[in-house]
């Protein structure tokens, strides 16, 4: 594995606005169906570098608003930016590399994209899942966007999370406005995107701009109180 080269992708992704990057083996998505696995994308890959990006904790302190959708969506524009230079980084190297967008387009009839980037989060060390199926980061808990880039380098891979950082928490399930959540890390789609539907009529948004958010403003791994200055 080449350390050197390693320790210089995540440096320049940090330097390009990255606040959490992470590797992970592509021989390592053995749970992943077939067609959303880093081989399928990229015939010979070895690395899968995860990237994330913290969200605006204020745009999120009375999700669902349009404030939020605006920085879900610009943070997206973000990591697809990182993850392109990061890509074309490794292509100067002598390396082949391929960006996997931060959003859609996406499996619709299995609800994914390419590859999970939560899944990728997860076997690069970036966090562990939470009871609301979202990755969850020490630091900043589940108030994080993710994008991957898969590449033939072979990169130092960084070891999974072994933490439960739920524990007895139950703020998600019981926050979760469209009951979608029900514990087991499983989201019951339909009705999770019926209510972003809701939210997105309500609050005029187009159908790409529609998300809720709740269960991340709730969950408290990560969470920064927020303060007031006086003047």
């Amino acid at each position: 594995m080449n350390e050197e080269l390693t320790i210089s992708v995540k440096e320049l992704a940090h330097s390009l606005g990255a606040d959490l990057v992470g590797v992970a083996q592509a021989d390592s998505f053995i749970e992943a169906p077939k067609g959303h696995r880093p081989e399928d994308l990229l015939r010979g890959a070895q690395s899968v570098i995860v990237m994330a990006v913290h969200l605006l904790d204020a745009a999120l302190e009375s999700a669902p608003n349009r404030e939020y959708s605006i920085t879900y969506n610009v943070v997206n524009q973000e990591l697809n930016r990182i993850a392109f230079h990061v890509a074309r980084f490794l292509q100067d190297k002598g390396y082949r590399a391929l960006q996997v967008p931060a959003s859609p387009p996406y499996d619709v009839e299995r609800n994914m994209g390419d590859i999970s980037h939560r899944h990728a989060g997860q076997l690069a060390g970036i966090g562990v899942f939470g009871k609301n199926s979202l990755l969850l980061s020490v630091k900043f808990g589940p108030r994080i966007r993710l994008v991957s880039v898969i590449t033939d380098a072979p990169l130092k891979a960084d070891s999974p999370l072994d933490i439960d950082l739920c524990k007895e928490c139950d703020k998600c399930l019981q926050a979760c406005p469209s009951g979608a959540l029900k514990g087991e890390r499983i989201v019951d789609k339909p009705r999770c995107d019926a209510y972003h539907a809701e939210v997105g009529e309500k609050l005029q948004l187009d159908d790409w701009q529609q998300i809720c958010g709740v269960c991340i403003r709730v969950c408290p791994v990560g969470k920064k109180v927020a303060s007031v200055t006086k003047v």
